[in-house]
């Protein structure tokens, strides 16, 4: 069973998320913060880490970065209702092939996007 993090400051849409994964037999870690979710990051073993692009206390881009240093080969999708272009520029930096998954976004979307990248 796959193990995904997920960090959305939003709790239905955090809520939302876990409910769609783990109703496709995902196991589903929940954060709401860019500092818990890298503590809940080291403290365990993730196949997939979902992040919100813009994360309270500690950016999601910030969070990505400490989290490739830490394992280099992680995968990871960005949640944003920003420009994918702005974000792409900002990820340019971590030399990486990280997706980008645009909010709004349907449960079921979510799901296919998630399976598409594992």
């Amino acid at each position: 069973m796959p193990r995904i993090l997920v960090a959305e400051d939003d709790y239905y849409a955090a809520e939302l998320c876990k409910a769609a994964l783990e109703s496709n037999g995902h196991e589903v870690v929940v954060t709401f913060d860019g500092q818990e979710c890298l503590r809940r990051y080291h403290d365990g073993s993730y196949d997939l880490v979902i992040l919100d692009y813009r994360l309270p206390v500690v950016s999601g881009l910030k969070v990505a970065k400490q989290m490739l240093l830490a394992n280099p080969e992680q995968q990871i999708i960005f949640l944003s209702a920003f420009a994918t272009e702005a974000i792409a520029d900002g990820m340019e930096e971590l030399d990486k092939a990280i997706q980008v998954l645009r909010k709004p976004f349907e449960p079921d979307a979510l799901v296919e996007f998630v399976e598409n990248f594992l």
